[in-house]
């Protein structure tokens, strides 16, 4: 350990020049009762994972890895056989970590720079791989060294507390969040805990000093909600399209499975969303509203997310036992498109637009396989259209709202600001291909079909379809469409009564 030490004393980050240690007395007071000038003399080791940051940043990095081709990916196993320190030390080296991108405790950052002018000894002792506790370290300038497992040792635990007595000597504080320090805890002279802080007290002996407590809830309903997208399910709804159309061949077992098939497909959404949320962490950070989503603000930890992504998967897996074999592979299907988007054709340009459309109509195709009668050709190829009109929407909105705000372009995406007139062009016309369709659907498939008394009436859902489509695109070259065209078209008033409009002229042909 010793030696261990003598190797990383050179790795210490610059001091700040300190402050008048009476400014920051109002600071220090924000936290409770003023500490006492005696615990200047007692030098703090602050952890990092769960600490100073509410995240994890071997997770991450894992995340980050996992984005490697598949043969990088699958040899991992080799370092992990080697050791933890080891594994973290290989992850490490892989990947581009930023320290500016991380979330962090924003009270106990302000709580450490209040005892930093003080004049107290901060140190940064962390299992993170020591390359990664340098760069939070010279990021923050808070501490005076940073130590980081290395060497083949894993500085966590009895580890660590071994570490930091033979550093500090006996007399130290420690500020930490899991169970795993408990014999830091221990072996501190009084501690700072962070976290879930009423569990972390029940692990201290009698009598321990709690210098300051930062409690941090864990992640509520709305929270997971957001994660999840719940409201996004309503795109869901269009796995009962093919089933309502052809109602005629349908029956109260049908029905059932529709709902079934809608729960499915929205746990299954759910969860790609999370997977597709954890490995762009870097990506969402940088964006003006893609950084409050729970994961890149560091409300769910990234082991949660991947927990709750497993946990959905298992559901919609469970679900699929009760809905036919064809429906069940499409939700295969979906799942297999999601994922290589997520890893890869979302940055390809133009093709992610296919792809976008292709996961929408892909629901359309699920309800149908509910019915002993083959889908409408037509009515695919018209889904197809009007939702790549719509992905187009949505990429312009995005592209136009960076170049607005002085940005050349999308560089995760691939777009430019060059890309704006195309796309602009591209999804007018996807949308009035889509009308050219639906005529056909109508003259090929509805109007011999019996199903409509009055047939004739649905051609007045051609002009409400197009209005529709045309008012969209209106708001987006305005730079008015501010999310997801779906998210907008549920809580848009206009949107709302010409979709009544639509539903009442379907009854007026039934009837």
């Amino acid at each position: 350990m010793a030696g261990l030490r003598r190797r990383r004393a050179a790795r210490l980050v610059p001091l700040r020049p300190q402050c008048n240690k009476q400014a920051q007395w109002p600071l220090t007071e924000r936290f409770g009762c003023s500490v006492p000038d005696s615990s200047i003399d007692i030098p703090l080791a602050v952890d990092l994972d769960g600490t100073l940051t509410p995240s994890d940043t071997l997770h991450e990095g894992v995340l980050l890895y996992m984005k490697q081709p598949l043969r990088e990916v699958s040899a991992l196993w080799v370092p992990l056989r080697e050791g933890k320190a080891q594994f973290k030390k290989t992850v490490a080296g892989t990947v581009l970590f930023d320290p500016a991108l991380l979330p962090y405790n924003e009270d106990l950052l302000a709580w450490l720079r209040a005892e930093r002018r003080r004049g107290r000894k901060l140190i940064l002792v962390s299992a993170a791989d020591q390359t990664i506790a340098d760069a939070v370290a010279a990021h923050l300038g808070l501490f005076d060294a940073a130590y980081g497992s290395s060497d083949g040792i894993n500085l966590s635990g009895v580890r660590k507390r071994d570490f930091i007595r033979a550093t500090l000597g006996d007399r130290f504080a420690y500020a930490g969040d899991a169970p795993v320090d408990q014999p830091i805890f221990a072996a501190a002279e009084s501690v700072v805990l962070v976290g879930k802080v009423a569990r972390l007290e029940r692990l201290l002996p009698a009598g321990k000093v709690v210098e300051r407590r930062f409690p941090v809830d864990r992640a509520g309903l709305r929270t997971w909600a957001h994660a999840l997208r719940v409201p996004h399910w309503a795109k869901n709804l269009l796995v009962f399209l093919a089933p309502v159309l052809g109602f005629i061949h349908a029956d109260w077992v049908t029905a059932v499975q529709a709902v079934v098939l809608f729960i499915a497909f929205g746990m299954l959404a759910s969860a790609t969303y999370l997977i597709n949320d954890l490995l762009d962490l870097g990506a969402d950070r940088q964006h003006p509203r893609k950084r409050f989503r729970p994961l890149a603000a560091g409300l769910i930890p990234p082991r949660d997310g991947v927990l709750g992504a497993a946990g959905l998967l298992a559901g919609s897996a469970v679900l699929c036992l009760a809905l036919p074999l064809a429906a069940s592979g499409v939700l295969v299907l979906y799942l297999g498109v999601t994922l290589l988007y997520s890893l890869l054709l979302k940055r390809l340009p133009i093709v992610d637009t296919f792809v976008l459309a292709g996961l929408f109509t892909v629901r359309v195709l699920a309800g149908a396989m509910l019915l002993p009668t083959p889908i409408s050709p037509w009515l695919l190829t018209f889904c197809m259209f009007f939702f790549l009109g719509l992905a187009m929407v949505k990429r312009h909105a995005e592209l136009n709202r960076v170049v607005q705000a002085g940005g050349a372009g999308v560089s995760s995406r691939g777009y430019t600001a060059k890309d704006l007139p195309l796309l602009l062009a591209a999804g007018i016309t996807s949308s009035f291909a889509a009308i050219v369709i639906f005529v056909v659907y109508l003259i090929e498939e509805q109007y011999p079909s019996g199903l409509y008394s009055r047939p004739e009436m649905l051609w007045a859902l051609m002009p409400v379809v197009l209005l529709w489509s045309l008012r969209v695109w209106h708001l987006t070259v305005h730079g008015r469409m501010n999310e997801d065209p779906v998210i907008f078209a549920l809580k848009d008033g206009m949107s709302r009564v010409l979709g009544i409009l639509c539903a009442v002229i379907i009854l007026m042909a039934w009837l």
